[in-house]
């Protein structure tokens, strides 16, 4: 339902419920700064199950970049959609919802004084989510299936509580 493989859903569900510790996955991404040029300013192979996607990074030219490849921020903001759009698409098929479409789309606004140095100015001034739901359900029930994801999205999470960060730097010769 919703292109959503409820009975692998339902499988992962049972496995996590009697063995929380399977239930953690740790994430890595490797990536390298093209320092000569031309091309991209960053690249990055994403390794996941069915096999491996090289993504590239390029800033903007008003940042120092040839505008060759999506920013940093609009990876960020693709993560959080996919992630929320997943999320709901996951909580409407397990409460048997069908939905016909689904459109999201994620905006913010960013001061670019602060990555330049130039203020310490806050980022942004927060993250928009807007839906837009086809489904044959009533809207009361769209709402909660909203609430729900928002509650068990991972990005969602991840923006807003604090995620403890470190930073470790090697020297190379």
């Amino acid at each position: 339902m919703n292109h959503v493989n409820l009975e692998a859903l339902n499988k992962t569900i049972a496995l996590f419920r009697s063995e929380p510790a399977k239930a953690r996955k740790e994430n890595v991404l490797e990536g390298e700064w093209n320092t000569k040029g031309p091309g991209a300013q960053f690249r990055a192979d994403l390794v996941f199950e069915g096999g491996k996607l090289a993504l590239e990074m390029d800033n903007p030219k008003a940042m120092g970049g040839d505008g060759l490849a999506p920013g940093p921020l609009q990876y960020c903001l693709f993560g959080m959609a996919s992630c929320f759009a997943g999320t709901f698409m996951m909580v409407a098929a397990q409460q048997d919802v069908e939905i016909r479409r689904l459109k999201i789309r994620v905006e913010n606004t960013v001061d670019m004084t602060r990555p330049l140095g130039i203020t310490r100015n806050p980022l942004t001034d927060g993250v928009r989510i807007l839906l837009s739901v086809s489904s044959p359900s009533p809207e009361a029930v769209l709402r909660k299936i909203e609430e729900q994801s928002r509650e068990q999205c991972p990005a969602v999470w991840c923006l807003t509580n604090p995620i403890p960060l470190s930073i470790a730097l090697e020297r190379e010769d």
